[in-house]
């Protein structure tokens, strides 16, 4: 990756946004509405804050030609979409022609650069960065706010919390410029980087529920079970009301050497024993047992205040706001029990699964929260219904538009490497359904009217097998 140039890009759009602010123009965000959205949103705002500019922030579902409408209506003299917007560059163009718009984002773009001086695109794709793992939007965003000013290194947790929430570390491990952050993040004191346990629930939730609710990846005979975790628990010498970030450190190796000798036993694959233990960031910004000391717990907070329509009150809680933060903590287990039924209702009707040559798609209806989709898709793969190599789309009916359905679709690296880019198939997909779709190779959504879903099975296979072909042919 040419980082030097992706770091002058970035202060192209500080630039804009610092002129901005000093003509007193009000800065007109918007982000999206997952952990890595809303971080690079709070990010943005701090940044624009501590110039002494004002701003308005929406945080949204994605980029539609309505919420452009809308934008364009507004006629402000700036608009910043952080961890949004590279799939709409045209769209973008034609609607706010008469603003500087500065897209700070990491999704693969449209093209590398937009064709209007007053538009920017900091986006490290194009300067040869892998959007899954080497930069997340939060991460972006904060390349250009330490650009506008060095003391906004502040906010290195804050951006690598956003990294965490769009699993740019999913292998145990991070890559790329979400480096730079994190040595910035040590050097301030701010947060550090262990080899741990890389469950949901350390600070939370005891032992007992943090097994029980594992997820990524599941335990055999223990995921969905809170009384076999206990008995598991208890067999190895556990007390299973104790919490994770109690344990000594020659405790936590033990239960490590459990835990990955338990895998082995049910033989599971080695990618999926590798995600277990690895990269878990912490910060002493905040005390043990609180959600926000460690990166994972803090980006499930935020996704739950997101996936909830109230992604502002996440921004309030990066920014500081401990009342925001209390109303979030039970939003939070709201959002956790829904992923649990949504977990309970695809292993459970599983078999209602179309598998096709290519991909299996499970329709939920109205059984599956439309915002659960893409991880009721890694619960399909990682609970072992799906075979690794073949992609998985969960759809499930739209909560704002009857008429529509919404899908996400996720798979594994192993499958990629046979050629598979998500993103772009259910780009092509949703261009012939009349809908909108596109994403990262790995992960990607699509939006299509409800009476077309077998024609979106038949399409969405036919474009994973060209590109299949396309691989082996070595175009």
């Amino acid at each position: 990756m040419d980082k030097g140039a992706f770091l002058e890009r970035a202060r192209e759009g500080a630039e804009l946004i610092k002129m901005h602010i000093e003509l007193g123009h009000t800065i007109r965000l918007i982000s999206h509405r997952d952990a890595d959205g809303i971080t690079a949103g709070a990010i943005m705002a701090k940044a624009v804050a501590r110039e002494g500019g004002s701003f308005q922030l929406s945080i949204v579902k994605q980029v539609s030609e309505d919420l452009l409408k809308e934008l364009a209506e507004e006629r402000r003299e700036i608009y910043v979409f952080s961890d949004l917007g590279s799939g709409s560059m045209e769209l973008i163009k034609n609607y706010l022609d008469f603003a500087t718009v500065v897209v700070a984002d990491h999704h693969p773009p449209e093209k590398d650069s937009f064709s209007t001086d007053s538009h920017v695109l900091v986006n490290p794709v194009p300067f040869g960065a892998n959007s899954v793992r080497d930069l997340s939007g939060s991460g972006v965003a904060y390349f250009v706010a330490r650009e506008m000013n060095p003391d906004n290194r502040d906010m290195a947790y804050i951006a690598i919390v956003g990294s965490v929430g769009d699993m740019q570390e999913i292998d145990g491990t991070f890559h790329g410029m979400n480096l730079d952050i994190i040595e910035d993040g040590r050097k301030l004191g701010i947060l550090e980087v262990r080899k741990e346990l890389r469950l949901f629930g350390r600070e939370s939730r005891p032992l007992r529920q943090m097994l029980a609710f594992a997820t990524n990846p599941e335990l055999p005979g223990i995921t969905g079970d809170e009384r076999n975790a206990i008995e598991w628990l208890r067999s190895k010498g556990f007390d299973p009301d104790r919490h994770y970030w109690q344990l000594r450190e020659e405790e936590k190796k033990k239960l490590h050497d459990a835990l990955v000798l338990h895998l082995i036993k049910h033989g599971a694959p080695k990618e999926v024993i590798d995600r277990l233990i690895g990269d878990v960031v912490i910060s002493p910004l905040y005390p043990e047992g609180d959600p926000r000391h460690e990166a994972r717990e803090f980006a499930t907070l935020l996704n739950a205040t997101g996936r909830l329509n109230a992604g502002t009150m996440g921004v309030a809680i990066c920014l500081g706001d401990d009342g925001a933060y209390k109303k979030a903590l039970k939003m939070l287990e709201d959002y956790k029990r829904e992923q649990i039924e949504a977990r309970k209702f695809i292993i459970q009707n599983w078999s209602m699964a179309e598998e096709g040559e290519h991909a299996y798609v499970f329709y939920a209806g109205k059984n599956i929260r439309d915002t659960l989709v893409g991880i009721a898709a890694n619960i399909a793969i990682n609970a072992g219904l799906a075979n690794p190599e073949k992609p998985v789309v969960v759809l499930a009916d739209s909560d704002e538009d009857e008429n529509l359905v919404k899908g996400s679709a996720r798979t594994t690296e192993k499958a990629l490497k046979k050629g598979y880019h998500l993103g772009e198939a259910l780009r092509e997909v949703a261009e012939k359904l009349g809908g909108e779709g596109g994403g990262h190779a790995i992960a990607a959504g699509i939006r299509f009217p409800k009476g077309r879903i077998d024609e979106f099975i038949k399409l969405f296979n036919e474009a994973l097998k060209r590109q299949v072909e396309s691989e082996n042919s070595g175009d």
